[in-house]
């Protein structure tokens, strides 16, 4: 069998919050997005290369195909035949073509949404961390930023629930704060996506109005950031049968045009309720959700607690809070194909250390097909081989508790080292090759692509942060590894920090700082087995087995 992949650089970059002095270190010399300056300053910080047209998102994103858009969508109601009028959209455009009953229909069922998303849950709910009491910072339209969330409910021991409690209760935000497995799955005419919708609209409109770019809180583990942005571009698509209700193609296949896209996309703040939490350390939200630390000491954790929490959103809401770019990353078909020639599956089998099942007398590993879809978007790292096949195997295992998580993943670890490789993968990495923009990357030194049975796992770092302990620096030889300072993984420097890893990388490097090599342009990932292999991969925490059709 044989795959092919490639992953380019979204542009314009990702807007991004960040927070602290680390944070602003890391990021600086920040990059406006969009337009003509982003181009220029995009060419200055990649020494020598050309400086191409002026990108456009839709544009990427069409390339890259947008799995968000090959979701199931319901659809509930038909516009053909409807009279002509004159009527007011819900995010109060004129519209015309569209009998006055059909907006009050879609009145109904918005306003029906609405209701369920405030209600209570019943029965007795377990007691809230922060209080039942808490409360976030009250939030002034003349003098914070219109902002919006989207959190996982079950994600930081369930931290995630409690704040969407707290926010339900509070006349800002218990309209802007949405559970995002709920809008996930109600997609259709009416529904939570529809609201959504509506409210990014009206904080675009509201930040215009006061010079600002309305903010977006992601809450959950480092994969969640992919899903806020599968919302934001699901919201954001053009629809033509609904174009008489906000939602009329301007052109590149989105209700906005790319001046909004460029100038109003809302600005990412990640909120920490995963295991890593690399993308909230990195810009500075921190490695645990507001309060974690504080709960269980004394008589006054809980305010101790709650007031980390108002910390946390008022520095999201705070004007002064610093937006800078952030490279994205994605997955494309090869240049001159419609779509990627290859198909993912996840990891099945039973729970426990070893998911391998015995059939026809031999260990084997048992694949299922793949669940929600996952946006093919980059935004921390990327990697095939020892990391994803241990992270497929901690998805069937993924506990409750962060910490018991991390000693998942030790344990999945310690399984893969000591192990026999099972017939669904290669020796190593044997099979695989890699280019960056067109030169050979890995194996290196060879001209026939042989030696990739010497290594465990490839890929690319785009922020100097993996699983909580491991960095990247520009390769150097052994007395600059050990003595001198050298240029680490930054995410907004338009490349990517390629690595390569042996299982005596760690004794050479030394430690878990990678060498890395620094890489623009365009990274092609093939793979060449024989019949039933493929290889694991994955991408900010989210894990696959990639096979050919």
């Amino acid at each position: 069998s044989r795959a092919a992949a490639n992953l380019r650089r979204v542009q314009p970059p990702l807007p991004v919050l960040l927070r602290g002095r680390k944070a602003k270190a890391l990021a600086k010399p920040p990059l406006r997005l969009g337009g003509a300056a982003a181009t220029a300053r995009l060419a200055e910080v990649e020494a020598g290369v050309e400086a191409e047209a002026t990108p456009t998102l839709s544009n990427t994103l069409r390339e890259i195909g947008v799995s968000v858009f090959d979701t199931e969508k319901e659809e509930k109601d038909s516009f053909s035949g409807a009279e002509s009028s004159t009527c007011t959209t819900p995010s109060g455009k004129a519209c015309m073509g569209v009998q006055p009953t059909i907006m009050s229909d879609l009145e109904t069922l918005l306003s029906q949404t609405r209701e369920r998303m405030l209600a209570h849950p019943t029965g007795h709910p377990p007691a809230n961390r922060y209080g039942s009491s808490a409360h976030l910072p009250v939030f002034d339209p003349k003098k914070h930023v219109p902002t919006l969330a989207l959190i996982n409910p079950q994600s930081g021991a369930m931290a995630g629930r409690d704040i969407l409690a707290i926010a339900r209760d509070m006349p800002y935000y218990q309209g802007r704060f949405f559970n995002i497995l709920d809008v996930v799955k109600d997609q259709y005419r009416g529904g939570l996506l529809d609201v959504f919708r509506i409210e990014l609209n009206a904080a675009k409109e509201e930040a215009k109005a006061r010079g600002v770019r309305c903010r977006l809180v992601s809450g959950g583990g480092d994969g969640t950031a992919s899903f806020a942005l599968f919302i934001l571009f699901a919201a954001l698509r053009a629809d033509d049968a609904r174009a008489d209700e906000g939602l009329r193609d301007t052109g590149n296949g989105f209700i906005w045009t790319d001046e909004e896209l460029a100038d109003c996309f809302p600005a990412l703040a990640q909120l920490p309720l995963g295991s890593a939490n690399d993308f909230g350390n990195t810009l500075g939200w921190g490695k645990k959700y507001p309060g974690d630390q504080l709960l269980g000491f004394g008589t006054n954790s809980r305010l101790s607690a709650e007031s980390a929490l108002q910390s946390w959103f008022s520095a999201v809401i705070n004007p002064a809070s610093q937006v800078v770019s952030f490279d994205l990353w994605g997955i494309m078909p090869s240049p001159g194909a419609e779509k990627c020639d290859f198909k993912v599956c996840e990891l099945g089998g039973p729970r426990g250390r070893d998911p391998k099942v015995v059939l026809d007398g031999q260990k084997q590993l048992l694949m299922k097909e793949a669940g929600t879809p996952v946006p093919m978007f980059a935004c921390l790292y990327f990697s095939a081989g020892f990391g994803a096949y241990m992270t497929s195997r901690f998805q069937i295992n993924r506990r409750k508790c962060p910490v018991h998580n991390k000693l998942e993943y030790v344990r999945q670890a310690a399984g893969i080292l000591t192990e026999a490789t099972p017939p669904q993968l290669s020796a190593g990495l044997d099979g695989v090759r890699i280019s960056c923009n067109g030169e050979q990357y890995f194996p290196p030194r060879s001209t026939d692509g042989t030696g990739g049975d010497r290594y465990r796992e490839v890929g690319f770092l785009n922020i100097n942060w993996q699983a909580g302990m491991a960095h990247g620096a520009d390769r150097a030889p052994l007395c600059g590894r050990l003595c001198a300072a050298r240029e680490p993984a930054k995410f907004n420097d338009g490349k990517m920090d390629m690595y390569r890893l042996k299982l005596t990388s760690a004794l050479k490097n030394p430690g878990l700082r990678y060498q890395t090599d620094k890489k623009g342009g365009t990274m092609s990932l093939t793979f060449e087995g024989g019949l039933g292999r493929g290889v694991f991969f994955q991408w900010d925490g989210e894990a696959r087995f990639a096979f050919s059709p």
